[in-house]
């Protein structure tokens, strides 16, 4: 059973922890949100982001907008996925929310299927897209950490849980 109240790591200056959907807790406003796109064979979409390389396909939650269609807006953006299926994960919980907001926020992280991917338009940030396996992510990841290994790996037991069936 993960300790995901001690699992932390820094990322861009801030200290990030993830909390699971099952866990009730207060989360702060949801600023970014991340997707995990899953081919349901065990492998993720990553898309390659200028200035930044391989990750998940995530992003700044736009003004009125919901996290839901956010995370959807971002997946098509970064990786060209259209979604077929998106499920809430849980929260990563950034503090400070970012250099200019020194107040705590949230970003909700998603898991999803891909019914299909479309190319990138050509002002996407990301220059191209790679299906990995966990195994293959700690030589692909940009920022690779305990914490964002354990929430791909939680992430691949709800797959499990909700898709094979």
């Amino acid at each position: 059973m993960t300790d995901w109240a001690t699992l932390t790591a820094m990322w861009a200056g801030r200290q990030m922890r993830f909390v699971p959907d099952e866990t009730p807790v207060a989360t702060p406003r949801p600023c970014y949100v991340v997707v995990l796109i899953s081919d349901g064979a065990g492998r993720y979409l990553l898309a390659h982001i200028r200035e930044r390389g391989y990750c998940a396909p995530s992003g700044r939650i736009e003004l009125g907008e919901s996290p839901d269609a956010a995370a959807i807006r971002e997946a098509y953006e970064e990786s060209g996925a259209v979604l077929r299926e998106l499920r809430l994960l849980g929260y990563y919980l950034l503090e400070p929310c970012s250099v200019t907001e020194p107040e705590p926020c949230s970003a909700p992280v998603f898991l999803a299927r891909a019914e299909r991917l479309e190319p990138l338009q050509p002002d996407s940030e990301s220059q191209g897209v790679l299906w990995a396996r966990l195994d293959e992510m700690p030589a692909l990841y940009y920022d690779w950490s305990p914490l964002i290994e354990t929430v791909f790996r939680y992430a691949e037991e709800r797959r499990k849980a909700l898709w094979e069936r």
